[in-house]
């Protein structure tokens, strides 16, 4: 099916160089260590959802998502990995990482790239599903964050499905917990997440490149 791309692809270093609140991850050989880059936020939150199966909750995640880019006034939301790995690096024979990667390959997003998408809000649900079985399965990718274009938040969806949400001022943390006390999101505590799809920790579907 032929359609427009509805992601706006960025290179990497100007994405970078336009927006420095990205938190970075990288390997130093000589130390043999790996080295990090966050941010200072104003506040952090692990937010998810009530949900019977990841595949309902993703959905729902991804609408509540949108919502709230809606809210606080972001037309769109610019998602980046924290390392330089390619979004396509990682093969999965699972098949809703399959259909997320064909997703990525419609758009015109080819097995080399590693810079940023820029997601409409009218896209964000759909992008959200997809991006949220990649980051669950694919091990050997990066951890995706986003940022609106004036910097106001960060976010990271975790393998569990939860939503990881910084704030970087009083006023939009402020936006942000009017929203989720109408919201369909839950606060969870920091030390108070896991698997809850399945009756163990293992994550079906879960690869990693070796």
């Amino acid at each position: 099916m032929l359609f427009d791309t509805m992601l706006i692809k960025i290179n990497r270093q100007d994405c970078l160089n336009r927006y420095q609140t990205f938190p970075l991850r990288s390997y130093n050989s000589e130390r043999d260590e790996e080295e990090f880059f966050y941010p200072k936020v104003f506040k952090s939150y692990i937010l998810t959802i009530p949900s019977k199966s990841f595949k309902g909750h993703i959905k729902t995640l991804g609408i509540e998502l949108s919502k709230l880019t809606k809210e606080l006034g972001y037309d769109t939301l610019i998602f980046l990995g924290d390392t330089e790995t390619d979004w396509l690096y990682q093969d999965n024979d699972y098949k809703p990482v399959k259909e997320a990667r064909q997703y990525l390959m419609d758009n015109k997003i080819g097995k080399r790239f590693n810079g940023a998408l820029q997601v409409d809000n009218l896209e964000l649900a759909t992008f959200i599903k997809h991006l949220a079985w990649l980051t669950r399965c694919n091990a050997a990718l990066p951890s995706m964050h986003f940022t609106d274009t004036k910097q106001n938040i960060i976010g990271n969806i975790c393998k569990y499905g939860n939503l990881h949400i910084d704030t970087l001022n009083k006023k939009t943390d402020r936006l942000l917990n009017i929203f989720i006390v109408n919201s369909l999101f839950k606060y969870l505590d920091g030390n108070n997440y896991y698997n809850q799809f399945g009756k163990t920790s293992a994550i079906a579907g879960r690869q990693t490149v070796l």
